[in-house]
């Protein structure tokens, strides 16, 4: 039986709500309240399956009351009940599971216990996965691309742009210990907006990112906790992870193999979430790249040092396409051209150089001048 608990500042109205549901059969009222802080008090010690909120309350409405409530309890069902439907459109923000209009009728009410118990009750397909290998496991992707899947394939579909750029920022922006404070992400997500408005907007997206992990067949994957919200990273493969661990690596270069860089280098599709315009992301994103051309180059010297030219010519050239003005990776191509005797492409290098580097209003340095005379004035 549904666990019930009502908030309404007119005692009739509480009467007859509590009355209805217990002729449902379906619903005990595990406790009453007249004012939203008496609710949030009983709140410490109970979560009941589903919350009936009066929206028109002194001291705190019920709009406010259900972001208080999901504050605390962010996977808390909401059921507003109000006179006036001029509210409807700010309760379903709040991702309410319904919107009844006073007087209540018991055939409306009767509809929305029976798609509760729906909601709640395990379906075939969500059982076929609970039996699948790897089932609570997600699988990332950032660089080059966007996409959130199940180990089996099956993608993560966005009900909402907030709610995929949530996601991003809370696997993104601190992957050290993955913990992010709500004011944080009300700061990056929602600028512009008045804090309790943004805190509105950040509870509807927590709670449809559940919601649709949940159909996903990914469950409890967001947690909430002390005013901040975590991914459980243990249960989730994402590209940037393995590449930022590379990067960790690579402090210790002596450490690292070939096989090493290029394992990390092929997880590197390209810039971190190329086709999304989140201006948060942008510090994160050069740094990215700046590592790996950073690798990409000292990938190419190492191809050098081992006398393979052809692979060290791969990683420059793929260097200079990341980053076309810089001149290091032109010089690795041009040592690379050099070692396998190819001078008319070393000329063709230094040219090329040459030409971007004008742009910029400066020329090539002493180094790289020294390594294109040794192509025109061989000893």
């Amino acid at each position: 039986m549904l666990q019930a608990y009502l908030v309404d500042d007119e005692l009739h109205a509480l009467n007859m709500l509590e009355l209805f549901l217990n002729r449902t059969d379906k619903v005990n009222v595990i406790g009453r309240s007249i004012n939203g802080f008496e609710a949030l008090d009983a709140l410490r010690n109970i979560r009941p399956d589903i919350w009936f909120l009066d929206i028109e309350m002194p001291g705190m409405n019920g709009l406010e009351l259900a972001a208080n409530i999901h504050e605390v309890d962010p996977d808390a069902v909401i059921v507003f009940t109000t006179a006036y439907d001029q509210y409807a459109v700010s309760a379903f923000e709040h991702e309410a599971l319904d919107y009844l209009l006073k007087p209540i009728e018991m055939e409306r009410l009767s509809r929305t216990i029976e798609r509760l118990n729906k909601e709640k009750r395990p379906s075939t397909r969500q059982s076929h996965l609970d039996g699948m290998t790897n089932q609570d496991e997600l699988i990332v992707e950032v660089l080059g691309s966007f996409r959130v899947a199940r180990a089996n394939g099956e993608n993560l579909m966005w009900r909402t742009a907030k709610e995929k750029e949530l996601f991003a920022f809370l696997l993104l922006d601190n992957p050290v210990t993955s913990a992010v404070h709500r004011d944080r992400i009300i700061e990056e997500l929602w600028p512009d907006e008045t804090y309790e408005k943004a805190k509105i907007y950040l509870h509807t997206c927590v709670s449809l990112l559940r919601k649709n992990l949940r159909n996903l067949g990914i469950e409890q994957l967001l947690s909430y906790k002390n005013e901040q919200y975590m991914l459980d990273r243990k249960r989730i493969k994402a590209d940037v992870y393995d590449f930022l661990a590379f990067s960790f690596l690579m402090q210790q270069p002596e450490n690292i193999e070939i096989a090493h860089m290029e394992q990390a280098l092929h997880g590197y599709k390209g810039e971190l979430l190329p086709q999304e315009d989140y201006a948060w992301v942008s510090g994160l994103s050069h740094r990215l790249e700046n590592f790996a051309l950073e690798c990409i180059i000292t990938l190419s010297g190492t191809y050098l040092a081992h006398n393979n030219g052809k692979k060290a010519v791969e990683a420059a050239e793929r260097a200079i396409s990341q980053s076309p003005y810089e001149e290091e990776a032109y010089r690795s191509a041009m040592q690379a051209y050099l070692l396998m005797g190819k001078h008319d492409h070393v000329l063709r290098i230094y040219r090329n150089l040459v030409e971007r580097l004008a742009e910029l209003h400066i020329q090539p340095s002493t180094v790289t001048r020294q390594l294109y005379e040794q192509i025109r004035f061989p000893d």
